[in-house]
């Protein structure tokens, strides 16, 4: 004889059906719980993997700091919104005792636009506005270009520059692989200096 039920007697038979059912909720209810603690722990490695990779999942307004003829340098993304201009700065740190100039006269500087494979897309001389630095201060020089003349590039380009493709049904992590380069390369005497930051695309 199979397992299962073997009784006659009917109040035995509701019994029965009635353990089933028990037993089955107890099993349901167990997955839900195994379900909600897997969740749990990938949410705790999410947050601990974003806490000690904090740029993994957002792209930093700044790049890394550089010494240009003595002075520590690095390029900012301007956060002001303007529909048609993009804004950057360059921030320059004078840690010495007399005030200084800046752009120094042998610098030569471009911008660029490069896709994430390094393809340049986009590139223009800078003329930069002097400013005058004091001792012990930081300045910086300010650089800006107009969206409308990435509007016109090659489609292979413009779709990293700006999202033509949005949509409510593309995953988050897929958008996450999106974005550009913009640099700011500056020529002196001695060597060439690359300030690069990765930006998202514009909507």
């Amino acid at each position: 004889m199979g397992k299962g039920y073997h009784s006659r007697s009917p109040e035995e038979f509701r019994d029965y059906l009635k353990q089933i059912n028990e037993k089955h909720k107890k099993t349901r209810w167990r997955q839900i719980v195994l379900f909600i603690d897997l969740v749990l722990v990938v949410l705790i490695f999410y947050i601990g993997f974003k806490a000690l990779n904090p740029g993994s999942f957002q792209n930093s307004t700044k790049s890394d700091k550089q010494v240009v003829d003595g002075y520590p340098t690095y390029l900012s993304l301007s956060r002001e919104e303007d529909p048609t201009y993009q804004g950057y700065f360059l921030f320059i740190e004078n840690h010495t005792k007399f005030e200084t100039k800046v752009p120094f006269a042998t610098w030569k500087s471009e911008f660029r636009i490069k896709t994430k494979n390094g393809i340049l897309c986009f590139s223009e001389p800078i003329e930069w506005e002097e400013r005058t630095i004091p001792s012990e201060a930081n300045g910086f020089l300010y650089h800006s270009v107009s969206k409308e003349r990435w509007k016109s590039l090659v489609p292979d380009c413009r779709k990293e520059i700006f999202d033509e493709e949005a949509s409510i049904f593309r995953s988050k992590f897929r958008s996450l692989d999106l974005g550009f380069y913009a640099q700011v390369v500056i020529h002196t005497n001695d060597r060439s200096y690359t300030f690069q930051i990765k930006q998202k695309p514009y909507k």
